[in-house]
């Protein structure tokens, strides 16, 4: 399966594949390897939630970072960082000014959604990955099924950056 289909899977509303690779030619950096995709169906599935709240266009900066890449200075990775598991993105929201809201305010609405359930078209499963600094932090998100149906319970951090949003999905909640 490729890359596109596996997202294709996800029928995400307002992001296409290419866009989830954002960085990924750049040097240093890699293509996410195939183990890892699972990690970044829920992390995804939120932030299409959230642009189809907003009604506005969200732009993925960061999302899959390799080792090497995401510890470059430019960069500013830190050494378990989510993104290297595939399971972060960071965004941008470039037409907040015009609707009088701040990025700010946008981080603290996502942080009400920590615990809340998600709709998912496939099962979730994340899994742990280890890189040349050790673990990435990760406990199992909450899931479940019931006549096809997929949920996931969204645990994960949220951190506002100034002109971003982190937003991952670890399995454990936190805020910044």
């Amino acid at each position: 399966m490729s890359f596109a289909d596996f997202i294709g899977q996800l029928n995400l509303r307002y992001f296409e594949p290419s866009e989830l690779l954002v960085n990924t030619e750049n040097l240093d950096n890699t293509l996410p390897p195939r183990e890892m995709w699972n990690n970044i169906a829920p992390t995804i599935l939120v932030i299409d939630r959230l642009r189809h709240c907003l009604g506005l266009p969200v732009h993925l900066s960061s999302v899959y970072r390799a080792p090497v890449y995401n510890s470059r200075e430019d960069v500013g990775g830190v050494p378990l960082s989510q993104h290297q598991a595939f399971a972060a993105a960071d965004i941008s929201i470039p037409a907040l000014d015009a609707k009088g809201v701040s990025l700010k305010a946008i981080a603290e609405f996502l942080k009400l959604w920590q615990d809340q359930w998600f709709d998912s078209p496939v099962p979730i499963e994340t899994q742990q990955i280890t890189v040349p600094a050790g673990g990435v932090p990760h406990a199992p998100l909450n899931t479940r099924e019931a006549e096809g149906i997929h949920t996931f319970q969204f645990s994960g951090y949220i951190i506002y950056g100034g002109s971003y949003i982190h937003i991952d999905t670890r399995g454990i909640n936190g805020s910044g």
